[in-house]
């Protein structure tokens, strides 16, 4: 069954930052950066999302102009159509995804985490799934999916809903939202071998 949205991936070192491509305002965020390393990060992530973009679209990569939410997320305005989009990177690679709905994503490296320190994040009905799950390889897998869900959620939402507002239970070994209301989010969950956990939330069309 084809998914309702395209994952676009790639890797820092296959790409080349193009200043032009930076609009006024995305100018003067780049030049706002300290590290030469942070700016190098943000034009070539930049680069790719606006490249990319373009060719979903027909277009050239100068005629993408993005807005933002009040929360900065970057969005396309409807003369685009219903077209929707979320970027990640982290460790050298990026991930995008584009779709008809909302949509969002979250790459995270695979690194010790300690979910005492995630107290603020997660809920303590997650803590206490997590802390249930006796195997100490899957109990981390799950920690990162379950982080990378909740980020991928908050993303795709453009933090709409509080914290203490929607929860995840861990049934059979996968996580499940649950939310008050109509629940018509999806989550799918990839590892780029044994490195980095990717999480994306999208919507379905109700028919």
């Amino acid at each position: 069954m084809s998914k309702p949205y395209k994952i676009i991936t790639t890797t820092v070192d296959a790409l080349k930052g193009d200043i032009s491509l930076l609009d006024g305002e995305e100018l003067k965020r780049y030049k706002r950066f300290i590290s030469e390393v942070k700016k190098e990060e943000f034009l070539t992530a930049r680069t790719f999302l606006k490249y990319a973009l373009a060719k979903e679209l027909n277009l050239e990569p100068k005629q993408i102009s993005l807005s933002y939410s009040e929360n900065g997320k970057p969005f396309l305005s409807k003369i685009y159509g219903d077209f929707h989009f979320n970027l990640s990177h982290s460790n050298g690679y990026i991930v995008l995804v584009t779709s008809q709905n909302e949509i969002g994503v979250d790459l995270e490296p695979i690194s010790a985490l300690d979910e005492e320190k995630l107290k603020w994040f997660l809920s303590t009905q997650e803590l206490n799934e997590v802390k249930s799950i006796q195997d100490a390889a899957q109990r981390k897998l799950a920690l990162f999916q379950l982080f990378t869900m909740k980020e991928a959620f908050i993303k795709a939402t453009d933090k709409s809903f509080l914290l203490d507002t929607f929860t995840f239970w861990y049934i059979d070994g996968n996580w499940v939202l649950q939310i008050a209301g109509e629940n018509n989010w999806h989550f799918d969950l990839k590892t780029i071998g044994n490195e980095l956990v990717v999480a994306i939330c999208f919507k379905k069309t109700l028919k």
